[in-house]
């Protein structure tokens, strides 16, 4: 080197920190009047020389058309502000300016050009000014610290820029900044404010990378990017200590913040994902903003659309009118309220050991594909009210240790409970479970399922339901309930419970009760198909836990029951309750308990079970009578008319009975055809006022014959008296045989009229 040499070197040997290796000697010469050039001279000497900012900058000018490739060379320099504005800065080679462990003042290009690259690596500015202005070079600023501020708003970097490490002690505002090449931002400490609105970033990496990075960057205070567009970009392991602001931002490329940490507000409202967003493992220590946000996904079938597998929410985290397609939430933690109401998921969903601290608002949630909320925990209140599920849906395993509801709900395909703990009431007052039905499984399943509170699934519509070895502590409501095909199995908890089916309707089925305590069913207004009832070693008290008031029996079977029902002198409204039953809708009254047994009669001709007709018909009329029996001594407002026609009904109703069962006792009616007229011949035979030609066994001497003689004229004479042959050669002497004569043809008609009525009931089989 020259006498006239720049004497300044740096050695990194001092600075052990330093990217360079190997000692740097400076290419300058110096100045006339000091042993260092003008860029490493110290700014006391440059003052005492007269040696300005603008000198500075016509020199580096000047050395920029200079041939020679390390004249753009200023490591270690010292320099003031060097203001570039609205200046095109453009050296006869593509030597970058090499500013590294520079320290300057300031460096403005304000609406400038700058076709050189740049380097700052290292180096520490104070000020950094690059607004309105062109960088077509690389910008290495790997570890700079700018200790003011930064402005590179509406800039344009059509290269690589690396601020990777950098440190950032004021502002930093890049609005609408255009980053064309690969940007890094990777370990860099933001000190001040942090804004990117409307900044866009394209790139040339493929899908595997990223085009902009601020990964393990540090935001001391509030960030936003609200606006921007990025292609691909990662803030994987960054932590926000402040407010981080991302509202409307577009995410046109993969989108990774796999364990972020927002240490308050994360706004992503509005915003767009248009390729796989990742948000796996970040904590959000305060409100998390996803409102109206979209996670389009991807054309990548291997990778969820948007993962939070693993994330844990802090505060609350508003998710309502988001849009997903494939989406994990896989053991995610929200330890507040988490709000998804009127989100839509298109695709698959997977929230596997899901646990929320908070209420869980699901309401008006659209599930288009699979969703799997299995082995969950919901401590608070869970709302899905007017949510659908478009696909299989399964609940295996959840806890609900609140209140959970499931209202107006609709389940278009499967769905389980199964295993599914319910601490408070469970409501699904309304839902619909419309799979498709199948013959091996219930597409709604609450199998081995515990309720502790209370279960409402008034107006529900079942498909095929089952709730096999379901366990309830409380009521269950069913009313106005509708399954095609139901199974239950209840096993009963610490407290007594019903089951209570009032006006709901089972097309198909089984109703099982258990070897232990026994279950009652309220089937008050109910409407019954093709049901099998079964119990475990209990059959001889099985129906007595069923409650038939006004019950629709459509195509009920009751010849499974004959045996039972023998038993139990054909009684079906009998109902044993425990002490949660009570306050029915309909209190079992003779007049409700004489249509019970019509119906019952009804659907038995049905389905050609002639011998419960006939016992339901017996009953039918038997409560009848009780009916009447009560209008006449408690219905005040008779008139004298209407209470005898009453009375006379009441005493016909007691002959039918009495006599031939309402048709339904053929040897009860034969017994009293055939046997009456040998009770009257045995009064006959007494004699008195019942003496006959044929005489009196007390005094058989009188008419020449033996007692037996006596006994036998007197039988002969009532039978032919009862059938009206009358032959004559025996007539009746005293007065009360003459009106027991005339009797006997009268109830001859009576007798044989219903004998004939009863046969003809017991061949066609008809009512």
């Amino acid at each position: 080197m020259s006498s006239s040499s720049c004497r300044y070197t740096f050695d990194p040997s001092v600075q052990t920190d330093a990217h360079l290796q190997t000692t740097w000697e400076c290419p300058h010469e110096a100045h006339p009047e000091s042993e260092f050039c003008v860029f490493h001279m110290s700014r006391d000497e440059r003052a005492s020389l007269d040696v300005t900012g603008d000198d500075i900058v016509d020199e580096l000018r000047a050395n920029l058309q200079s041939p020679d490739t390390r004249v753009n060379e200023y490591v270690g320099a010292d320099l003031p502000h060097l203001s570039l504005t609205y200046q095109d800065v453009n050296g006869a080679t593509n030597h970058v300016l090499n500013f590294q462990h520079a320290d300057i003042e300031g460096l403005d290009l304000t609406h400038g050009r700058l076709d050189q690259g740049l380097i700052l690596r290292e180096a520490t500015v104070d000020r950094l000014k690059l607004d309105e202005a062109v960088v077509t070079g690389d910008v290495d600023a790997r570890e700079v610290t700018v200790t003011g501020t930064v402005t590179a708003d509406e800039a344009t970097f059509e290269q690589d820029v690396r601020f990777s490490g950098a440190t950032f002690r004021g502002e930093v505002r890049c609005d609408e900044t255009a980053f064309q090449g690969d940007t890094s931002f990777a370990d860099a400490t933001f000190h001040g404010t942090a804004r990117f609105r409307n900044a866009e970033t394209s790139g040339s990496c493929h899908v595997l990378d990223d085009n902009i990075t601020f990964a393990d960057a540090t935001f001391r205070d509030d960030a936003s990017f609200r606006q921007a567009i990025f292609d691909y970009v990662t803030f994987e392991g960054a932590r926000f200590t402040a407010g981080s602001d991302f509202e409307h931002v577009e995410f046109e490329g993969d989108a990774r913040f796999d364990g972020v940490r927002f240490d308050e507000m994360a706004d992503f409202d509005e915003a767009r994902f248009d390729d796989d967003a990742s948000f796996a493992d970040a904590r959000f220590m305060q409100l998390a903003e996803f409102r109206g946000v979209e996670f389009n996904g991807g054309s990548r079938t291997t990778h969820d659309d948007v993962t939070f597998e693993g994330a844990t929410f802090e505060g609350e985290a508003d998710y309502k009118l988001a849009r997903f397609r494939y989406s994990d939430f896989k053991d995610a933690v929200f330890k507040d309220a988490v709000n998804f109401d009127r989100a839509t998921f298109t695709a698959r969903t997977d929230c596997y050991r899901l646990r929320v601290d908070g209420a869980f608002d699901l309401s008006l949630a659209s599930f288009g594909g699979q969703a799997n909320f299995d082995e969950s925990e919901f401590r608070d209140a869970v709302v899905a009210e007017e949510a659908t599920f478009g696909c299989d849906a399964s609940f295996e395993g959840v806890e609900f240790e609140a209140n959970a509801r499931f209202g107006e709900a609709r389940f278009e395909e499967d769905v389980s409970f199964k295993t599914a703990t319910f601490h408070g009431l469970a409501s699904f007052r309304g839902t619909f479970f419309e799979g498709e039905l199948q013959h091996l499984e219930a597409n709604a399943s609450f199998n081995e399922a515990t309720f502790e509170a209370g279960a409402e699934f008034e107006a529900a519509n079942f498909t095929s339901a089952s709730f096999w070895e379901t366990t309830f502590h409380d009521r269950a409501d069913f009313r106005q309930s509708d399954f095609e095909t139901a199974r239950f199995r209840v096993l009963v908890g610490d407290r007594d419970t019903y089951l209570d089916f009032t006006d709901a309707t089972l097309d198909g089925g089984t109703i099982s009760q258990g070897s232990g305590e026994p279950t009652p069913y309220d089937l008050t207004r109910a409407t019954i198909g093709d049901l099998t009832l079964e119990g475990d070693g209990n059959e001889h008290q099985l129906l007595d836990h069923f409650r038939f008031c006004l019950t629709e029996f459509d195509r009920f079977d009751f010849s499974d029951h004959h045996g039972y029902l023998e038993r139990n002198d054909w009684t079906i409204h009998d109902f044993v309750g425990n002490g949660a039953t009570g306050q029915f809708a309909v209190e079992l009254t003779p007049d409700i308990i004489e249509e019970t047994y019509r119906k019952a009669q009804d659907s038995a001709n049905a389905v050609g079970d002639t011998p419960a007709s006939r016992e339901f018909e017996f009953k039918r009329y038997y409560y009848n009578r009780q009916k009447n029996f009560d209008i006449i001594f408690n219905e005040y407002s008779l008139n004298t008319w209407a209470r005898g026609k009453k009375v006379a009904s009441v005493g016909l109703n007691t002959l039918m009975q009495v006599t031939c069962g309402y048709g339904n006792r053929l040897p009860r009616i034969a017994a009293f055809t055939f046997l009456l007229p040998a009770l009257f011949g045995l009064c006959y035979a007494l004699g008195g006022p019942f003496l006959t030609q044929a005489g009196s066994v007390f005094d058989p001497a009188a008419v020449d014959k033996t007692t037996m003689e006596v006994l036998f004229d007197n039988v002969y004479y009532s039978y032919i008296s009862f059938s009206t042959v009358g032959y004559g050669d025996i007539n009746p002497l005293g007065p009360a045989a003459r009106v027991l004569a005339a009797s006997q043809g009268m109830l001859n008609g009576l007798f044989f009229t219903l004998l004939t009525f009863t046969l003809f009931k017991r061949v066609l089989g008809g009512s």
